[in-house]
C-alpha cells in the first residue's frame, strides 16, 4: 500500500507550524510524534516569507524527530484554502501498451487534464478522480493492468493562485525536507472529521483559524462550495489590545482565559484586571465587556461568510455546522454560530492523546486521510506535482536501523518566545471577490459536531508561545 509506514502530516498555518508523525498499518494512523512552533512567515494561511517558514518548519520537525528516534525527511502537507475555483476536468489518451495500462498512462491522462483547461495565473492544486473509462467501459476506479487502447478520466480540480503551492514548496524544500504529497485542508478535514452520513446529505466545515476563517461546503461526498474571510483569531486579539489599550500579549491571554465569543453567556459581575498602556494603576473591567469587543468582529465573520452560504442554501443541509481551528475552542463559539447561521453547530477535536484540541484537527486530518489513500489516488496526485511515480509505500527516513524504533508520542515541553506583532488600528475587512470560491455544479452543503470548549482549553493549547 501507498500509505503504509511512517507518515508526517504537516499543517504551516498564521500562528503555528504543526506536525505530526503517525505510524500506519492497514489505514489506520497511530500518532507517535507532535511537533509544534511558533509561526513567522505566513499571513492569512498563505507562506510570505519562505526563510522564516523554513526555519519554524525545522523548529517543529525537530520535535518530530527527536520524539519518533528518526530522522524524518518526507511529509504531506496541508494546503491552504485561499482564493480556490472547482470545476470538473477530463481528458483522454491513447494507451502507450494497449495489453497493459500502467499508472505511467495514469500519469499521462493527468497531464492531458490539467494541459490548456487551467488558467495562466492559477494551477491545479488538489485533483480528485471521479472514474476511469477505459475504452466503452466507465465507472472504473482503478485501471492499472486493464487492458484497452484508450485511457480517460473525469475529476474534480481545486486551482489557486500559483504562487499559493509555490511558496509553500520552496518553504518545505528550504527546510530540508521532501514533499511526499499535498492535500487541500478542506479536503482532508471533509474527509475524515465528518461522518459518512454527513458527507452524504450535506454539511458546513468551518474552519476558524488565526489568520482567516473558511466555510466548506460537502455534499453528495464531494465539496461543492468554499469561501474564505480574511479574519480570524488574530483580528480578535487585535481588537481587545486596541479597544482596551494592553498589549498584543496582553490581549491575547485576556482572549484565551476569559473571552466568550457571545455576550448574552458572558459573566456581567466577574472582574477582569487589566493595566492600560500609559497608566499606573491597574483597571477592572467585566467579562461581559470582554464578551462584546469579542462579538463584534466574530459577527462579522460570521455574517460575511453567512451571505456566501445563503446563496447556496448551505443552511438548508441536514447536516449543520462543524468547527474546527484554533479560534473554534473559544468559549461559546458554537453557540455563536448556531446563533448566527441559524444551524445546530458543534465542534470537532481529535480523540488522540495529547491532541484534544479543534487547533489540530487539520493536521490530524491530513495524516488520516493519507493513510486513507488508495494507490490510485496517490498516483494522482504524484503526476499532479511531477513527484516520481516509483516507490509506493517507501518513506525517506534515515536510519542506522533496518527495524527503526516507534518512539510514544511525548508532550511537547519547549517554551518559546512570545511573538511580537505590534497593535494595529482595527479596521473591518470589507468583503471582496476575491473571498469567493466558484461552486462547481450540482448543488450546495453542510455538516455536524458538537462539545463546547471553557477557555482554558484554548489558552493551554497557546500559552506556551506567549510565556
Amino acid at each position: 500500500m501507498a500509505n503504509h509506514g511512517l507518515i508526517v502530516g504537516l499543517d504551516i498555518g498564521t500562528n503555528t507550524v504543526k506536525a505530526l508523525a503517525a505510524d500506519v498499518r492497514n489505514q489506520q494512523a497511530n500518532i507517535i510524534a507532535v511537533g509544534r512552533s511558533v509561526s513567522h512567515g505566513v499571513k492569512k494561511g498563505v507562506v510570505v516569507d519562505i526563510d522564516a517558514t523554513a526555519t519554524d518548519i525545522r523548529q517543529a520537525m525537530a520535535q518530530i524527530n527527536e520524539q519518533a528516534g528518526q530522522t524524518i525527511t518526507e511529509v504531506v502537507a496541508a494546503l491552504p484554502a485561499e482564493n480556490i475555483q472547482i470545476s470538473r476536468l477530463n481528458g483522454q489518451i491513447t494507451v502507450q501498451d494497449s495489453q497493459h495500462i500502467s499508472y505511467q498512462d495514469v500519469e499521462a491522462v493527468v497531464h492531458e487534464i490539467i494541459k490548456g483547461q487551467v488558467a495562466a495565473d492559477r494551477e491545479v492544486i488538489d485533483l480528485v478522480p471521479l472514474d476511469f473509462v477505459v475504452d466503452d467501459f466507465d465507472g472504473i476506479q482503478d485501471p492499472n493492468d486493464m487492458v484497452g487502447m484508450r485511457l480517460a478520466m473525469n475529476a474534480i480540480a481545486y486551482t489557486a493562485p500559483k504562487h499559493i503551492l509555490g511558496n509553500l514548496k520552496m518553504a518545505i524544500a528550504k527546510a530540508g525536507l521532501n514533499l511526499r504529497d499535498c492535500v487541500l485542508t478542506p479536503l482532508a478535514t471533509s474527509k475524515t472529521v465528518l461522518s459518512e452520513a454527513e458527507q452524504e446529505f450535506g454539511s458546513i466545515l468551518l474552519d476558524m483559524g488565526a489568520g482567516q476563517t473558511t466555510a466548506s461546503v460537502v455534499q453528495g461526498n464531494q465539496i461543492k462550495f468554499i469561501s474564505s474571510f480574511p479574519a480570524g483569531g488574530d483580528n480578535i486579539t487585535r481588537d481587545i489590545s486596541n479597544v482596551l489599550s494592553i498589549g498584543g500579549y496582553e490581549a491575547e491571554m485576556l482572549k484565551l482565559d476569559s473571552g466568550v465569543a457571545l455576550t448574552r453567556l458572558a459573566d456581567g459581575q466577574e472582574k477582569l484586571v487589566i493595566q492600560r498602556v500609559g497608566q499606573t494603576e491597574p483597571e477592572e473591567i467585566t467579562q461581559k465587556y470582554l464578551a462584546e469587543v469579542i462579538e463584534a468582529r466574530v459577527d462579522q465573520i460570521l455574517g460575511k461568510l453567512g451571505e456566501k452560504l445563503k446563496m447556496v442554501n448551505a443552511q438548508q443541509l441536514p447536516g449543520g455546522v462543524t468547527l474546527i481551528g484554533g479560534t473554534a475552542a473559544l468559549s461559546g463559539m458554537p453557540d455563536a454560530v448556531e446563533a448566527s447561521l441559524g444551524v445546530k453547530t458543534k465542534s470537532f477535536a481529535p480523540n488522540d492523546i495529547g491532541l484534544h484540541h479543534p487547533g489540530f484537527a487539520n493536521a490530524w486530518a491530513v495524516i488520516q486521510s493519507a493513510a486513507q489513500q488508495l494507490p490510485i489516488q496517490l498516483v494522482v496526485k504524484q503526476a499532479l506535482y511531477g513527484l516520481t511515480i516509483q516507490g509506493l509505500g517507501q518513506t525517506a527516513v534515515e536510519t542506522q536501523t533496518a527495524n527503526p524504533r516507534v518512539a510514544k508520542a511525548a508532550p511537547v515541553s519547549e517554551t518559546y518566545a512570545p511573538v511580537q506583532k505590534r497593535p494595529q488600528p482595527v479596521r473591518p475587512v470589507e468583503d471582496g471577490t476575491d473571498l469567493d470560491a466558484e461552486i462547481s455544479h450540482e448543488d450546495e452543503v453542510v455538516n455536524t459536531r458538537d462539545s463546547d470548549k471553557k477557555s482554558s482549553r484554548i489558552g493551554e493549547f497557546f500559552r506556551e508561545f506567549f510565556e
